[in-house]
């Protein structure tokens, strides 16, 4: 899982239109608005369709500069252990068989 939030910099007159195109991608919400400045949350597993993403869009037209406010990306083991499918390799060492605890199932 990745999430990031981003700072759009763009011209005051492009904002309304460029939020608009930014919405549209996949994976990404508009959270706020105003003149010349948009914020933006992508939410994906795929990091490089996120790096992709937000690398296009300093090619929309109007925007002026694209700033990465924040990133999180938890490893995919992690994730599958969360949802009970199994802990990573580091974790089974940690395991108490029959506590449950873990997400092993062990």
């Amino acid at each position: 899982m990745s999430i990031c939030s981003v700072v759009i910099f763009t011209r005051p007159e492009a904002t309304e239109a460029v939020s608009a195109e930014v919405a549209r991608r996949r994976f990404c919400e508009v959270v706020a608005a105003r003149q010349g400045r948009i914020v933006a949350v992508l939410d994906t597993h795929d990091r490089q369709a996120m790096s992709d993403t937000i690398m296009a869009f300093h090619d929309i037209e109007g925007v002026v500069n694209v700033s990465l406010a924040y990133e999180y990306t938890e490893p995919g083991d992690v994730i599958g252990n969360a949802r009970g499918k199994g802990a990573a390799r580091d974790e089974a060492a940690a395991c108490v068989p029959g506590d449950g605890g873990c997400g092993c199932g062990g």
